[in-house]
């Protein structure tokens, strides 16, 4: 059976479940900034049909434009949670307890803040990692 990664907001009351994460990365996009309140997001990636929210759906908003991947939040205490688009979730990974992945990329760094230092040896792409 692969792994399964469980995780939560910060008031506890929406709890989701991530099944066979892929890999983790890091998104430096201006979206994924504003919607951090940081330098961008620590996602894990999964199929959409491997995650799943076990408590508190009804607290789940959704924030979308179009053009754009949507946004998962927390209505009671505005816990970012995740990203979706493309038939897949990128889960907040700072929402997730016990992630032993190691970040396979850093992508849209082309549009990283001034103040955003990156380290580490993942491959980092100014857009998006090339497709396998």
């Amino acid at each position: 059976m692969s792994e399964t990664l469980h995780g939560a907001c910060l008031c506890g009351q929406v709890t989701f479940d991530v099944h066979g994460p892929e890999a983790m990365g890091f998104c430096h996009c201006t979206r994924c900034q504003r919607w951090s309140g940081g330098p961008g997001l620590a996602e894990i990636e999964v199929e959409a049909t491997n995650f799943e929210v076990t408590a508190g759906q009804e607290l789940v908003k959704q924030f979308t434009e179009e053009g754009f991947s949507g946004f998962g939040f927390c209505s009671n205490c505005g816990s970012s949670l995740y990203a979706f688009g493309g038939g897949k979730y990128y889960v907040a990974a700072g929402t997730l307890q016990d992630v032993k992945l190691e970040p396979a990329y850093h992508m849209m760094v082309a549009y990283k803040a001034p103040w955003d230092v990156i380290s580490g040896d993942a491959p980092r792409y100014p857009e998006f990692p090339p497709e396998d």
